[in-house]
């Protein structure tokens, strides 16, 4: 159902409809991606286990692309949340507060800019987002919460 506002001589639709473009069947995609983040080159899989990853893109019919694979061990094990930001990808660990800043070409190839060692950050953000103000990192157990930017 779609609603529209009418605001002082202008239209704004405030809820649209979705639309299923494609379906992909059982085995489409690979096991296992505990993280799936929407990078400006494409999509990023992460595996948290094995650190297992690929890089994928969608074309405007739903259809999908691997651009590249890396195998288990290409990336750490352990991180809890990855975050796109303009300014980098963040990958965080929550049990140990370590952290790094990378960074995929166009191709999906991964340059680390950055690691931070454990205790670089404080331990237990269940969320972190990319905000207009910065990276916002919240525990959902606690209710605590830091803004923080990568530069």
């Amino acid at each position: 159902m779609a609603l529209t506002v009418c605001l002082v001589g202008s239209v704004a639709a405030s809820a649209q409809d979705h639309t299923t473009i494609k379906i992909f069947p059982d085995g489409a995609f690979a096991l296992g991606w505990s993280h799936i983040v929407n990078l400006p080159s494409g999509v990023f899989y992460y595996n948290v286990d094995t650190g297992a990853a690929a890089v994928g893109r969608f074309d405007g019919a739903g259809n999908h692309t691997t651009i590249k694979i890396y195998p288990a061990g290409a990336f750490a094990t352990g991180w809890t949340q990855i975050v796109s930001t303009p300014n980098g990808v963040l990958y965080y660990n929550g049990q140990t507060g370590a952290g790094a800043i990378g960074r995929f070409d166009a191709a999906g190839n991964h340059v680390t800019v950055k690691l931070f060692p454990a205790g670089a950050f404080a331990t237990g953000w269940t969320r972190i987002t990319s905000t207009s103000g910065g990276l916002l990192f919240y525990n959902g157990q606690t209710g605590a919460g830091a803004v923080g930017r990568i530069q």
